[in-house]
């Protein structure tokens, strides 16, 4: 698995380059404000990896009044750890 830090532009870009649409796609990131609410604006599926101060500190009711919403609960997974993301994955998939 690769590691790539996305930007909006990079969010926007990758459903139109003939790849997946933005529905098969699966966002992780750490961080509610920068990473997940703006793929799911989008319409990509995510999961956020609950880690570091933001991966405490944006949950629940703070993130709703910080963000308006609350962004961790729209995401397909909520995870601890990446170790957790294949199993998540595949246990999904075969529903």
């Amino acid at each position: 698995m690769g590691r790539v830090e996305a930007g909006r532009c990079v969010l926007r870009a990758a459903p139109r380059r003939g790849r997946p649409a933005a529905g098969e796609i699966l966002y992780v990131g750490d961080r509610l404000d920068n990473d997940i609410r703006p793929a799911l604006a989008l319409g990509i599926q995510t999961a956020v990896l609950r880690r570091g101060p933001w991966g405490h500190i944006l949950r629940g009711d703070t993130a709703a009044r910080l963000l308006g919403e609350d962004c961790e609960a729209l995401c397909l997974f909520q995870l601890e750890t990446l170790a957790e993301l294949p199993s998540r994955v595949a246990e999904y998939n075969a529903r």
